[in-house]
């Protein structure tokens, strides 16, 4: 079918029936063949923006919160525009409530680098921006959450990676996936609902974001509940300072995008994850519970005592960080026991 003869039928499809037929004919695929790749989307220029007015603006409240959340995902084969920009701001100011939360939990849960965060931050005009950010912290004022949210480092905090000596690199620590997957469910109003938990790397995220997509596809198999990902600049990889700044901006970012929720941070002792924690408890002591650093670098003296007076919690191990949480109420017994288990599994192989 030509891009113009989807496009029409699209149009002419009758009131009430726009989910329908989008279910039918697979709303990726459709964008896709009216959007046109690299080239031929230079001459698609009008049918793009039709594209964007029908399914954003003129049509968008016969849509699910589901189904909106689709369509916003399927437009990233649109380059970024003033028209694009503007369809993405209507669909998303078009719900409020428990539907909006849903689409917003939705988006975060995409599976690629067009999440959430990708969505606001990168595909939204400034003016545009500012408008879903108020219209974000409105919804959270008119409906606080228990949810927590997981905010999560990588290298030496999930797998054995840059400073590990107890376990061969690229080994997943014991017990982890088992704690994230405890805290995911834990506190979650709706414990089935994805999107509760971030990873928060310095790692770059490539052209085309490829880095930041091959962080996802190597933890794709690890049986971690449904996940976004934000990531850094080839910039961030030179100093620690510059590792804690992106790490702190994706703290603000998440803040920004679920101001409603509390958070909780896991890091490592080894790349200035623990400063990161400490900065994040001293901007928002009201919506960070608690920081969990994963020592694979000797904290000691005067540092330890400021960093653990700041809020710091140190664990050499997963058991250990489960007890913590588990005090806290973020998890809950039988959670912690299932990390209590992994972890005495490989101690047991390794002794």
């Amino acid at each position: 079918m030509k891009p113009t003869e989807a496009l029409q039928r699209l149009t002419a499809t009758p009131q009430g029936q726009l989910e329908d037929v989008l279910e039918r004919v697979d709303v990726e695929r459709t964008v896709a063949a009216i959007a046109g790749g690299t080239i031929t989307g230079l001459f698609r220029r009008d049918e793009r923006h039709a594209l964007v007015q029908l399914l954003c603006i003129d049509r968008a409240a016969e849509l699910s919160p589901a189904m909106r959340a689709r369509v916003i995902h399927a437009l990233r084969r649109l380059s970024p525009s003033p028209v694009l920009s503007t369809g993405i701001r209507s669909m998303l100011l078009s719900l409020t409530g428990e539907p909006f939360r849903d689409m917003k939990y939705l988006l975060n849960a995409t599976a690629d680098r067009h999440d959430l965060e990708h969505v606001v931050y990168e595909r939204l005009s400034p003016a545009d921006r500012a408008a879903v950010l108020e219209h974000i912290a409105a919804e959270a004022a008119a409906a606080p959450s228990h949810d927590l949210r997981i905010l999560c480092d990588i290298d030496d905090t999930v797998k054995a990676m840059l400073h590990e000596r107890r376990y061969p690199r690229g080994t997943v620590y014991p017990g982890v996936v088992e704690l994230l997957t405890a805290l995911d469910k834990g506190r979650a109003a709706e414990p089935s609902r994805p999107g509760d938990l971030t990873f928060v790397t310095a790692r770059p995220g490539g052209p085309k974001g490829l880095i930041e997509q091959y962080t996802r596809d190597a933890l794709s198999g690890l049986g971690l509940p449904p996940h976004a990902v934000l990531g850094g600049s080839v910039l961030n990889l030179f100093t620690k300072a510059s590792i804690t700044a992106r790490k702190l901006q994706n703290f603000e970012r998440e803040r920004s995008l679920f101001p409603e929720c509390r958070f909780l941070f896991l890091g490592d002792s080894g790349q200035a994850d623990a400063q990161v924690g400490a900065e994040m408890l001293r901007r928002g002591p009201d919506f960070v519970v608690t920081v969990l650093i994963h020592e694979v670098v000797p904290v000691t003296g005067a540092k330890r005592e400021r960093l653990e007076r700041a809020g710091i919690r140190f664990h050499s191990s997963y058991d250990q960080a489960a007890r913590h949480v588990f005090e806290l109420g973020l998890i809950d017994r039988p959670g912690r026991d299932a990390v209590v288990r992994a972890v005495d599994e490989v101690s047991g192989m390794m002794t």
